[in-house]
């Protein structure tokens, strides 16, 4: 493995460098963290307290699509790209994602208590 390739990798894995979902479900870290997901533009912003690959994978699989935005995004799985920012605790987990979705209002972010949607 060349050198470009060592360094995109380590982007990669520390989420500086959009990945499919697909690719993320397999190579994210299982640290906790906040995420955006992209398809056609920035579409949802979340936290994953308890991993942040678990969370890709419950998305890739569908196992969490009893909900809108999961849903959405499950039947875009193969269209995603997602990143994502480790965090050090659940508290500064919770205030960036809500930071976020404040900046952002990311069009699938639409679960009770947020926003105006």
């Amino acid at each position: 493995m060349g050198l470009f390739e060592r360094i995109t990798n380590m982007a990669k894995s520390a989420g500086l460098v959009n990945m499919s979902l697909k690719e993320a479900a397999a190579k994210a870290p299982n640290s906790m963290g906040c995420y955006k997901i992209y398809c056609n533009g920035l579409k949802y912003v979340g936290k994953a307290e308890d991993g942040i690959r678990k969370r890709f994978v419950q998305y890739y699989n569908g196992t969490t699509a009893h909900y809108s935005s999961a849903e959405k995004i499950y039947k875009n799985r193969d269209k995603i790209t997602v990143s994502w920012l480790l965090l050090a605790s659940g508290k500064q987990c919770r205030q960036v994602e809500a930071k976020w979705i404040d900046k952002f209002d990311p069009e699938w972010n639409c679960q009770k208590g947020w926003g105006k949607r």
